[in-house]
């Protein structure tokens, strides 16, 4: 059974008359009555009646009218819903990231796709590593991701800046006040779990400024290592962008900067849905620097040591 069989036995019923639903269908009538044939063959009964006051059901077609009538709604709700997510009008967007950036990064967007698409969700999945964050995005479960530049990558890949990675500890002070690396190689250090990504962003400078940080806490937690550095127990870093700007004057620069390029990126084809969030993302202004402000001499994760 086809659904054109349905479309033309329903365009039948309603014109009253073959001739009439072969004019509004733009096909013959030979292959109208061919269809239908084809039609009432499968089923074993005839469904419409020709008389001179036009076509009537049979009983066999009342029964099976309001059937064709819903397989038909059904078909045509699917198309309707299809259409409105390649429209933009309804749909969900699977976002993947790592924890850092959900919070420090995507509110913008978040905010300005809401109000341009209001009948869509953005279903946000966040990830302590990037390695997990990859991992997920190869197997499927995400629609587009933002965070650390993957390597290697099959797929569109468009950078969105740098966000810079900042010192933070119990003292307060003035702006441009960088950290030295003598400082970091002499300090007490709050540390990220190994399944928490900064870990490797700490790891990477310890690595390259030649010292092994001395761990007095560790936690799974960005606001939690930052929380136990402003209290004095040690110092961390963090996204700049982390740093509640009531503790602005705890962070600083680490040397000439740190910074962690961001992307966003998605499998080869990505929905129409990610492709709108993502020119959403490369157009709003987001707390990131552009690679030709830099300064010079910055340090770059995930390059670094590399």
């Amino acid at each position: 059974m086809q659904l054109r069989q349905l479309e033309y036995f329903l365009a039948v019923w309603e014109a009253g008359s073959f001739s009439a639903a072969a004019a509004r269908l733009y096909v013959t009538q030979p292959s109208l009555s061919q269809q239908i044939g084809a039609l009432e063959k499968e089923l074993g009964a005839v469904l419409l009646e020709r008389g001179r006051q036009g076509v009537t059901l049979t009983p066999a077609g009342r029964v099976f009218l309001p059937r064709a009538q819903d397989v038909l709604r059904v078909v045509q709700d699917a198309r309707d819903s299809v259409r409105e997510v390649v429209e933009g009008r309804k749909g969900d967007v699977h976002v993947l990231t790592v924890r850092s950036v959900a919070s420090g990064i995507l509110p913008p967007s978040a905010a300005r796709w809401h109000s341009t698409y209001p009948s869509t969700v953005l279903r946000l999945h966040d990830y302590s590593h990037r390695r997990d964050l990859e991992e997920a995005m190869r197997g499927g479960q995400g629609d587009i991701a933002v965070g650390p530049r993957p390597h290697p990558w099959e797929g569109p890949v468009h950078s969105l800046g740098y966000e810079e990675m900042v010192v933070v500890g119990s003292a307060e002070y003035p702006p441009d006040t960088p950290a030295s690396p003598a400082e970091l190689a002499t300090a007490d250090w709050v540390l990220y779990e190994p399944e928490q990504g900064m870990s490797e962003v700490v790891d990477r400078l310890a690595v390259h400024f030649g010292f092994t940080p001395r761990a007095v806490a560790r936690t799974g937690q960005v606001s939690a290592a930052l929380l136990f550095a402003v209290e004095g127990i040690g110092v961390t870093v963090a996204p700049e962008n982390a740093v509640p700007l009531r503790w602005s004057r705890h962070a600083r620069r680490i040397g000439s900067g740190y910074f962690r390029e961001l992307v966003v990126f998605s499998r080869k084809l990505p929905s129409q849905l990610a492709e709108r969030y993502r020119d959403m993302l490369t157009s709003v202004e987001l707390p990131l620097t552009a690679e030709r402000d830099l300064p010079e001499g910055a340090l770059r994760f995930p390059t670094l040591s590399e």
